[in-house]
């Protein structure tokens, strides 16, 4: 099936992407991406039991609520309680805390920010060289890469600004209630 014949199949989607221009293409693409990945990021907040917080990574950023509520990184966590590493306001300060089993009530995972900067960072980069190449009549190969690089970038902050949102909205994601 060649392009004209998937048109006729397809009236609706081909007059709608004939349309679009390059960059208000690019602009729903990341629209759509910043929605689907704030509602995934919303269903993934299941709710587990103690062995998701032992299965924790030595250096993991989490917020535990206890009698009081603390935000630091995990260093240890076992059957009988769980040991991380608390920044005081003071500089370069920290303490080690270990928090008993029983006075945990909630355990709450943050964002990797640098994970999903790199992610966005791809995905505009593509996005990017795909649309500057393709619209490019002089030098396509160096306007992709020009393209690229501007993708990229913005793909990178994007990508990098989701998990503030999904910070400020849900406040990281529950691994743990009692």
């Amino acid at each position: 099936m060649n392009r004209s014949e998937k048109c006729k199949a397809f009236l609706t989607g081909c007059k709608g992407f004939r349309t679009l221009g390059p960059a208000k293409l690019m602009g729903r693409i990341i629209v759509v991406m910043l929605v689907v990945s704030l509602f995934v990021s919303r269903v993934q907040a299941q709710i587990g039991d103690w062995p998701s917080v032992e299965r924790l990574k030595p250096g993991s950023h989490v917020i535990v609520k206890a009698q009081h509520k603390y935000s630091c990184m995990v260093e240890d966590a076992n059957d009988d309680q769980l040991v991380c590493e608390v920044h005081l306001p003071r500089p370069s300060r920290t303490i080690t805390l270990a928090i008993p089993r029983a006075e945990v009530r909630e355990v709450r995972t943050l964002p990797n920010q640098a994970k999903d900067a790199w992610i966005g960072a791809g995905i505009g980069g593509a996005a990017g060289a795909i649309a500057a190449g393709t619209n490019s009549r002089d030098y396509p190969g160096f306007n992709a890469f020009v393209g690229g690089l501007a993708g990229a970038g913005g793909g990178a902050l994007v990508g990098a600004t989701i998990p503030i949102f999904q910070y400020l909205i849900q406040r990281g994601h529950i691994i743990y209630k009692r």
